[in-house]
């Protein structure tokens, strides 16, 4: 029989000689006893309940949280290698773009050098060309200078032949 605290509130033991009836009285506590021994091992395995239930809750929260930890440190490193890939990129880009410069200017350089070789040849030619010019105006001159001198000498030999 199951009692409720009702059932022992209006609970009425039956009258006897001197009082209530004993072995009345005595089975209704005994029924109380064993009811409330009932709820009390009930009490005692729902709180063994809670207990567990609460240690597993706390686990999960601890997990939760090292879950919430982790993720935000993957996320911070995530953003971690993203900025020094960039910054990376940046670097290899500028030093790309640096070495660009760098070869322009050796090319431009180059280029520069050339053209004053091609101006320097080119003074170079003029002057081998004025020096032969002038090599073959001496040699006219020359040539005329011995023609003429040719032309004295034969004029000398023909008075020396005549004066004889």
């Amino acid at each position: 029989m199951k009692l409720t605290p009702l059932d022992i509130q209006r609970h009425e033991f039956g009258r006897a000689f001197r009082g209530l009836d004993v072995d009345e009285v005595r089975t209704f506590l005994n029924d109380v006893a064993e009811e409330m021994e009932i709820l009390r091992a009930e009490n005692e395995r729902q709180s063994e309940d809670v207990r567990r239930l609460e240690s597993l809750l706390s686990e999960h929260h601890q997990r939760e949280e090292i879950l919430k930890n982790t993720l935000v440190a993957a996320q911070r490193t995530s953003e971690e290698l993203k900025d020094n890939a960039k910054k990376q990129s940046e670097m290899v880009l500028k030093e790309a773009e640096l070495s660009a410069d760098r070869l322009v200017e050796a090319a431009q350089s180059r280029a520069h050098d050339i053209e004053k070789d091609i101006v320097e040849l080119k003074m170079q030619k003029r002057q081998v060309l004025n020096s032969i010019l002038a090599a073959i105006a001496n040699m006219r001159n020359l040539i005329t200078l011995m023609s003429e001198s040719d032309a004295q000498q034969d004029k000398l030999s023909f008075l020396k032949r005549k004066g004889e």
